[in-house]
């Protein structure tokens, strides 16, 4: 059976952490070792046809995860250096929502102290 997470990351305007998504990509690797890439978020920006118009997104990242250990990608991604932390937007949504949970950099890292506390 599937469980479905959609994520949609916005680490900033124009923002250029694509050392930081490789970082949160290699450390999501190892929650799931037996399958590499399993977990992996991809540049949505990257193809000029998944967009109208002739302008693609800046860094936007994404992807629909089975059985993602959210609470461990949620911790991990707060825990990264991003360039523009005012301006970082993470669009979440689980196959039992409605819509996307919108989390600040600054949301993610205060749950994250809540949950050490």
């Amino acid at each position: 059976m599937s469980d479905i997470t959609v994520v949609m990351l916005s680490p900033g305007c124009w923002a250029d952490d694509t050392d930081a998504v490789a970082e949160l990509n290699a450390r999501l690797d190892l929650l799931g070792p037996d399958l590499p890439g399993r977990w992996a978020l991809r540049d949505l920006g990257a193809r000029a046809d998944a967009w109208g118009g002739t302008k693609n997104p800046p860094a936007c990242y994404g992807a629909a995860f089975n059985h993602l250990p959210l609470d461990d990608f949620l911790r991990i991604v707060g825990e990264l250096t991003w360039t523009e932390p005012e301006a970082f937007q993470l669009f979440v949504m689980t196959e039992r929502d409605d819509r996307y949970q919108v989390l600040s950099l600054a949301e993610l890292r205060a749950r994250s102290t809540a949950a050490d506390a």
